[in-house]
Order: structure tokens, then C-alpha cells, then sequence
């Protein structure tokens, strides 16, 4: 049974989501009534329901975006227009473009050494040049050769190092998440957090409030406030119609001194631990970093602090200048951001990069795969290459309907040669790609639309780390010992499966 408190959570989502639904409804009736009464205005709305139909078609972006719209405004173009100008465009101030768009307007090249890298990195032969390329171009952020990285296969592992690094905190520590909830873990980091504010320690911590809004109360931030920790709701989730609150902060980073990072699917909640198992086993992974490659990190986390509002941060207070070196391999931390705030799908965009690059094997781990042509036809390619391709999805779903839409797309690939493994009894949450034991990739970023188009991601790319070879013996280990490879009929969608998958596939691209 339900807590009341949780409940209570619950109540203020439902309450603020039937508020949004109210004024959109509210709108497009007064439109309809003022066209049924003026019959120039209906001809009005008629003529702008074409115009902004060819507008979306004339967009630079793949059909799959724009299905949904161009069939939504030719059904019903008022509430077409409605919607699309409520939910459909993504907007910033010019201010908040600015600040948001700082940390990639630096060029750090001639600071980070990044010609010499590049050519380091050619010179052997590296695989992962061409990424790395890409992500400079697309993101300019560098890449480092004078970092260390740690995999950490499970939440736990994960919960463990960051307390530990907690502990040694002399400066500062930044914590930001999507959910955070009250529980044994979240109480575990605010312990830790309290220790060493009373040490002269600055905390500053942001969580996304869509994300965590059935998790914690709406003054929680006040509360750790009160504890000395700045503390910063990403995005307050107010009740008016507004495309922002499509446009979540899905990122997870820690940084301490500068000196450390962490980023992780994981979140701070019980789940993300085993404490609490809604869906089976949870399964999570994360990288630990330190050394220079942290800079990326702590830039991200600035960005997305300063998007708020309030005191802003200035990245020369918290860059660390005396790093340890290390050589192991090349690190890349970026993020991406919702369009037109990154006129590139950056996730996505190395993804298929590291996909159509494989010759060997593809390994993945995924919650959910729902993304357009441009995945499915590399994974098929990477196949018919010769590529011994492998995807780990859950066996137990969080989200029924996206899991019937996720099963349908695994079984078409299945049918191109691609192996899909099940998280036996479980829930598995990690985002994994590694490619021919040379090339990784860790971070936020779901096989999805909402990670691709529409949210705040990050990740770090890993290029001849030696935590490369954890991460493939972790792969090995889930294969042999962890997952069941799911078969044709286990994958086959169920009689009242098919009109969901069949809606779900239309409006995936929105969600």
C-alpha cells in the first residue's frame, strides 16, 4: 500500500497535469467558439493551419518528427495549432541562450592540447578518432589523454565511491539529478553532504522537479536549503502549458573539488540501490572519473546551474589547476540539449557514429528502444558487416505501453540478425555502448525519443581506457550469467499489444 506521502506527491503531479490539460482546452474552445461565431475567423485558422502545415514539412528535420504534426493539424488544424505553439517549439531567452551556450562558445584548443591529441590519436590508429572529432565540432568541448576512468557495474558501486569521494571534499561538491527521492539512499548523501558543510564544505545541489515531483514534496528544495546546501529545482513545473516541461534535465553528474566526477544512469533514489524493487533487480551502472577530463563536467554542471537562475557561477571559481596526472587512454564528457538549443542530436548523432564504425561486435544496454530509421538501418548495416551485434533490454518493463512499442523493434531486428538478451527477473537501466574492446560510451542517453530530441543529456566517451576492459567483462558476465536471450514468440506483441504499439509509434517522436 501507497505511503500517504507518496500519495500526497502523486496528487500534486496529477492536480498540476489536469491544470495544464484545463488551459489547453480552455484555449481551443474559445478559439472553436470564436470560429463557429465569426465565420472569417474560421477561415483565418483554416489558412494559418496550412501555413504552419508547410512550415513543419519545409523543416530540416527527419519525417519521423514531423508525422505526428502534419497529422494532427490535418485532422483538426485548430487544435493542431493550439498544441504545437503550446508544446511544439522549444524556446529560451536570448539571456538564457547566452549563458547556456558559454561553455560551448569557448575554444579550449590551444589550453588542452587538443591538436597534439588529435594527432596522437591518428597516429595510432585510434577508433575512435572520428567520434571524437565529431563531438569537438558538434559540442567544442575536448577530449583528454591525462585522465583516469572507473566502471562501476551496479548502483551500489556507484553510491559507494561517491560517499567515499563525499568524504574527501575540500572545496566543494556538486550533485545533479533527475529523481531524487526520500529514502535510505538519498539519506545516506545528505548525511554525508551535512559532514562536510560543517567542514566549510559549499554544496550545491539541482534536481529536475518533473522528474522528482511524485518523489518529494514541492518545497523540498527549501528544506535543503535549510541545511546550508544551495540547492536549485531545474525547470519548476508550474501549472501553465508550456513546452518546457517536455524538456527535462535527465542529467547525472557529481563533481568534488574538481578533482572527481561521476556520471551514471543512476539516480538518487532506492531503487537505484535494490532497497526498493518496483520492477525486479535494478540494474545501473556508472564511470568515475578524475583527473582534467573533470573540467568537461564541471562546465556541464555550470551550464545547467546558471539555466535557473539566481547566483551565477563562474567555471575559473571551480576548474581545478592542479590536477593528477594520469594516462590511460582518451576521455571525452559532453552533453546534449533539446533542439534548437543544439542544432545537432548529439547522443544520437555519436551513436550511430560508433555504430556504423564497429567491425567486430556492437554490445548494448538499453530500458527502452524507440528511435527512428537512422538506428535501426545502422544496426542492421553493422550486421549485415559481419558485426556480432547484442542488445540487453529489461524483462520486466516500467512503462507497458513504450515496452510493447521497444518489443516490436526487437523483433524486427531480430529478423536482420541482431541478438536481444532480457535482464532476467529485472529492470535494467544502463545506457552502454561498447564497440570492438576500443570504444565506449556511458551516460544518461536512452535509445529514445525523449533522449534524442527532447531532453538535457550527458555522457562520456571512452577510447582505449583500460575501463574498457571491465565494461566488456561486465557484458560477458551479464550474457553468461544474468540474461536469457529472448526468442521469436517471446518477443511476438499479445492481441491488446498491437493498438498500443500502433499509437505509441505515431506519437513517439512527441513524447
Amino acid at each position: 500500500m501507497k505511503s500517504k506521502k507518496t500519495l500526497l506527491f502523486a496528487s500534486r503531479f496529477v492536480i498540476i497535469f489536469l491544470a495544464i490539460i484545463l488551459q489547453v482546452a480552455t484555449i481551443w474552445f474559445l478559439f472553436a467558439m470564436i470560429g463557429i461565431r465569426y465565420v472569417w475567423v474560421d477561415v483565418l485558422f483554416k489558412v494559418a493551419g496550412a501555413v504552419l502545415f508547410f512550415s513543419i514539412i519545409n523543416k530540416s528535420k527527419p519525417a519521423v518528427y514531423k508525422l505526428p504534426w502534419v497529422i494532427l493539424i490535418l485532422l483538426a488544424p485548430l487544435m493542431g495549432i493550439v498544441i504545437y505553439y503550446t508544446f511544439g517549439n522549444v524556446k529560451l531567452s536570448k539571456k538564457q541562450m547566452k549563458k547556456f551556450r558559454r561553455i560551448y562558445d569557448e575554444k579550449h584548443d590551444d589550453y588542452y592540447r587538443q591538436s597534439d591529441i588529435l594527432r596522437e590519436m591518428e597516429s595510432k590508429g585510434s577508433f575512435g578518432t572520428g567520434s571524437v572529432k565529431y563531438l569537438k565540432n558538434t559540442t567544442s568541448l575536448p577530449v583528454f589523454n591525462n585522465s583516469k576512468t572507473t566502471y562501476l557495474p551496479s548502483g551500489e558501486n556507484f553510491l559507494e565511491n561517491l560517499l567515499e569521494e563525499i568524504s574527501k571534499a575540500e572545496k566543494y561538491v556538486f550533485l545533479e539529478y533527475f529523481i531524487i527521492e526520500e529514502g535510505q539512499m538519498l539519506d545516506a548523501v545528505l548525511k554525508a553532504l551535512e559532514e562536510k558543510i560543517s567542514q566549510g564544505v559549499k554544496v550545491y545541489f539541482m534536481y529536475d522537479d518533473v522528474g522528482s515531483i511524485a518523489k518529494v514534496s514541492g518545497s523540498f528544495d527549501k528544506k535543503l536549503r535549510e541545511k546550508g546546501i544551495n540547492a536549485r529545482k531545474f525547470f519548476k513545473f508550474v501549472p501553465i502549458a508550456s513546452v518546457i516541461h517536455n524538456n527535462r534535465d535527465h542529467r547525472k553528474i557529481a563533481v568534488i573539488d574538481g578533482k572527481v566526477g561521476f556520471m551514471s544512469g543512476a539516480n538518487i533514489a532506492d531503487e537505484y540501490i535494490n532497497v526498493k524493487k518496483p520492477f525486479g533487480r535494478w540494474l545501473d551502472n556508472a564511470v568515475k572519473i578524475q583527473g582534467q577530463a573533470v573540467d568537461n563536467l564541471v562546465r556541464l554542471f555550470i551550464q545547467m546551474y546558471n539555466l535557473t537562475g539566481g547566483e551565477t557561477l563562474k567555471e575559473e571559481d571551480f576548474i581545478c589547476l592542479e590536477q593528477q596526472d594520469f594516462s590511460d587512454g582518451y576521455v571525452l564528457p559532453f552533453g546534449d540539449s533539446p533542439s534548437p538549443i543544439d542544432k545537432d542530436r548529439i547522443a544520437e548523432g555519436v551513436y550511430l557514429d560508433v555504430i556504423s564504425r564497429a567491425q567486430k561486435y556492437l554490445y548494448i544496454t538499453t530500458p527502452y528502444l524507440v528511435v527512428d530509421t537512422n538506428i535501426l538501418d545502422a544496426l542492421k548495416n553493422a550486421v549485415k558487416r559481419g558485426v556480432d551485434v547484442r542488445i540487453i533490454i529489461p524483462q520486466i518493463p516500467d512503462k507497458t505501453a513504450v515496452y510493447s512499442l521497444t518489443k516490436s523493434e526487437c523483433k524486427n531486428l531480430r529478423k536482420e540478425g541482431v541478438k536481444f538478451y532480457a535482464y532476467k527477473g529485472g529492470f535494467i537501466h544502463s545506457k552502454t555502448l561498447l564497440a570492438d574492446g576500443e570504444i565506449a560510451i556511458i551516460g544518461t542517453a536512452n535509445f529514445d525519443f525523449r533522449s534524442f530530441v527532447h531532453h538535457f543529456e550527458c555522457a562520456t566517451l571512452l577510447c582505449n581506457t583500460s575501463s574498457i576492459n571491465d565494461i566488456y567483462a561486465d557484458f560477458l558476465y551479464l550474457f553468461d550469467k544474468e540474461t536469457i536471450e529472448f526468442t521469436e514468440r517471446e518477443l511476438a506483441l499479445k492481441w491488446y499489444e498491437q493498438p498500443i504499439k500502433a499509437i505509441i509509434n505515431i506519437i513517439a517522436p512527441l513524447m
